[in-house]
């Protein structure tokens, strides 16, 4: 991979971790930190097993990377002069697989392939009950690192799409990426796991695409409108390339032109001028090509939300229908609703609109507090002892009412 066998990760190494101990290879922390683990599991130190598990992945994430060779991870991001490796790398490597940190490339499923595939694939996987370790050659996929770009992605996109999927060509979706190999590896992993999915539109060219899910749910499966739609897309890519094209070629000529009647060559100036006025021409109508794919693309899109929206219609309707409901006493239970939150507003303006000081004082209200115990009193029945009493429930009227006099006076009310 490209940020794997270029220079780079040194300094993003030393950049995480500090120069203190990384540039003294003979410093004790720093052969601490190079040990491999021994003994059982039980017994590695926990602070040590953690710090080279967030380092590898703040690692990963300084160099925009979603997957990495395994052998650069234990072998080249970390090594330091004479040869010295973390020992310990392909224990926290293994560690990382249990937690679902990372996963093996190889194990997930090919986007390109069938989905007879892929389907006895994921069953042949399920029979498999011990899995191998890690080898050098294992092409390692970071989960939180693809989910990050994943959600990233989907903040550019939503920016231009509202609806809750999206068509990307495969370039379209390999340029969110640091190289074509970092994407694949993304790419499995988010078919694998109902966020994306991969395929190919056949008319007079082949163009490979990717629905990708603009919100939390599954994508929904591919439809001829989407093959359709991403050879729009397509399309609109290929326009946008020639007009900017012809917007640069364009701009050189005008610059030729000024150029040749400055130094006085009036012919070649002459003919850098009838340059530019072909290639405006030529922009005009890529311009207008560029507009009338874009309104296409619009109408699809509009189709689709129009097409769910219709098919939400008539799920109601035989809802109805089974539950032997008419549109009158829906229309009813509507405008009963509708009447409920008017009333609702109409209580909390009025609780708005009264003004704090307009709330009695502490004293005053002690003082309703008094007045209403007096009328509680008048209102209790004379009790009738009919026998004795369990020492439980000896308390007087009397009694309970000073009572609940006295922790209603303890009553501090606040302004809401």
């Amino acid at each position: 991979m490209a940020s794997g066998e270029g220079e780079g990760w040194e300094a993003v190494v030393r950049a995480e971790v500090g120069s203190e101990w990384w540039d003294d290879p003979d410093g004790a922390d720093l052969r601490a930190r190079f040990k491999a683990f021994t003994g059982q599991r039980s017994d590695w130190p926990q602070p040590k097993l953690l710090f080279w598990k967030d380092l590898i992945l703040r690692v990963a994430r300084r160099l925009r990377l979603c997957s990495a060779p395994a052998h650069l991870v234990t072998s080249a991001w970390f090594a330091r002069p004479g040869g010295l490796t973390p020992l310990c790398l392909p224990q926290v490597l293994e560690e990382m697989r249990a937690d679902g940190d990372i996963l093996l490339k190889s194990e997930l499923n090919d986007p390109t392939s069938g989905n007879l595939y892929q389907l006895v694939r994921r069953m042949s996987q399920l029979v498999v009950i011990s899995r191998r370790p890690i080898a050098p050659e294992d092409i390692l996929v970071f989960k939180s690192l693809v989910e990050d770009r994943s959600a990233d992605i989907v903040r550019q996109l939503s920016d231009s799409h509202w609806t809750s999927t999206c068509i990307v060509t495969i370039s379209k979706f390999n340029s969110f990426f640091l190289d074509q190999e970092d994407a694949y590896a993304a790419l499995c992993y988010l078919v694998q796991f109902g966020k994306a999915r991969y395929f190919v539109a056949q008319k007079q060219d082949t163009v490979q695409g990717v629905k990708f899910a603009l919100s939390t749910t599954r994508v929904t499966a591919v439809s001829k409108l989407d093959h359709d739609a991403l050879h729009l897309v397509w399309t609109e890519e290929k326009l946008q390339q020639q007009l900017d094209a012809l917007d640069r070629r364009w701009e050189i000529s005008r610059r030729r032109a000024l150029a040749s009647y400055k130094s006085g060559d009036k012919q070649s100036a002459y003919r850098h001028v009838k340059q530019s006025k072909l290639f405006s021409q030529s922009r005009r109508r890529c311009t207008q090509l560029l507009e009338r794919v874009e309104e296409v693309v619009s109408l699809i899109a509009s189709a689709d939300s129009t097409k769910k929206v219709y098919e939400a219609i008539r799920i109601g309707i035989q809802a109805m229908k089974e539950k032997n409901i008419s549109i009158e006493e829906v229309n009813i239970h509507l405008k009963e609703i509708d009447e409920l939150v008017a009333a609702q507003r109409e209580v909390d303006a009025a609780l708005e609109s009264i003004p704090l000081h307009s709330l009695d004082s502490e004293e005053n209200i002690e003082e309703e507090f008094r007045e209403l115990e007096a009328e509680l009193q008048d209102e209790i029945p004379p009790m009738q002892v009919q026998g004795p009493v369990s020492h439980a429930n000896e308390e007087a009227p009397n009694e309970a009412i000073e009572s609940l006099s006295d922790n209603l006076s303890k009553v501090k009310l606040e302004a809401i």
